[in-house]
């Protein structure tokens, strides 16, 4: 396949593990062009663009708002749909309304084996995207470490520098973030790929930050617009580095960093739903309390022995522990995450629960 030609569905489906899935539903509709490979947690209407391959989470119709989005995405200008249901749900009722409404639309669905993880999709499908594609933008650059390499802070910081003083040249703003395997720049207004791509390779020319150290995506505005990273302040004042909660909002809007936000909490948020368990709360907590045995034990009116079996619930569950401080970052930003994205679910059904009682 050429680099310079456009991907359709067809042959996204001949790209492993994609290759894997089976053809529901829209066989006429395997020609729509991909120009973006999305994971979206469903339902999330606003996040669809046209264009998009959305690899979603919502195959569960029973699970509320899932049946209503399914009909909304199949109808979009979206390039098709990869769902992949867990093995305990039954998918007969899913297809009866599903696949129906895929075929008037010419609209594409594939069902993907459990087993396969949406990361690795969108991984092996990104590259094969033009990047050069007239008028795309960029909003953030996400490098992941490809390997060890004990100078990597140093590194990262170098070329988060560099990448600042190159933006600045271009009359761009960016914020860079370093953690122990991402370097996350974020871009004030989105630029144009082409000229992310080259602040990218200047600035890691720059910083000596090895090629093969690095892989990069970049990651386009949500649905056009840019995303705001702070709270705008008066000129006269010196401008603040973006808080937590904005740094985790960012996070929240982008399906690359959602995907692995879901993967992180969702054993723990089945087993809540399941068992009606509260560890997800129960992390929440002891992150609040810095993780403190003692302080959220009394906070949560737990005992210690209770406590602590519910931690290694955590750390069996999502294979992550609370004493590596790469684990404990990783398992931060998921909360935090999670409890933006909760509360926005929990006002959306506010608001229509309202809008349903005062039309």
């Amino acid at each position: 396949m050429s680099g310079d030609s456009p991907l359709s569905v067809a042959a996204a489906l001949t790209v492993a593990p994609l290759d894997r899935g089976s053809v529901i539903a829209g066989h006429r509709g395997l020609t729509r062009q991909v120009s973006w490979i999305d994971i979206i947690h469903a339902p999330a209407e606003s996040f669809i663009r046209t264009g998009d391959l959305v690899l979603c989470t919502g195959a569960d119709i029973r699970q509320p708002g899932n049946r209503e989005f399914l009909t909304y995405l199949v109808s979009s200008p979206a390039a098709g749909l990869v769902l992949s249901p867990p093995p305990e749900v039954g998918v007969r009722d899913l297809l009866n309304s599903l696949v129906p409404l895929a075929d008037r639309h010419e609209f594409p669905v594939v069902l993907l084996p459990w087993e396969i993880a949406f990361a690795d999709v969108q991984k092996n499908l990104l590259p094969l995207l033009n990047p050069s594609i007239p008028g795309a933008q960029v909003q953030m650059a996400i490098g992941r470490r490809q390997r060890d390499d004990a100078g990597w802070n140093d590194l990262a910081n170098a070329f988060a520098e560099a990448l600042d003083e190159l933006a600045l040249a271009a009359d761009l703003t960016v914020r860079s973030s370093v953690t122990d395997d991402l370097l996350m720049s974020h871009f004030a207004s989105a630029p144009s790929a082409s000229t992310v791509s080259v602040l990218v390779a200047s600035a890691q020319r720059l910083s000596a930050l090895p090629e093969d150290l690095v892989s990069w995506a970049l990651l386009p505005p949500v649905h056009g617009q840019a995303v705001t990273v702070a709270a705008s302040v008066p000129p006269s004042l010196p401008e603040r580095p973006a808080g937590s909660r904005q740094f985790a909002e960012v996070l929240r809007q982008h399906p690359q960093c959602m995907a692995t936000i879901l993967e992180t909490l969702q054993p723990l948020v089945d087993y809540d739903r399941t068992r009606r368990g509260q560890l997800v709360h129960t992390l929440e907590i002891l992150l609040n309390e810095a993780t403190n045995i003692s302080a959220a034990a009394r906070a949560l009116y737990l005992n210690r022995h209770s406590l602590i079996y519910r931690i290694k619930l955590i750390e069996e569950l999502t294979g992550l522990s609370l004493k590596d401080p790469a684990d404990r970052f990783q398992l931060e930003v998921s909360v935090r995450v999670h409890q933006i994205n909760e509360a926005r679910i929990d006002g959306d059904r506010s608001s229509s629960v309202t809008t349903a009682c005062f039309p």
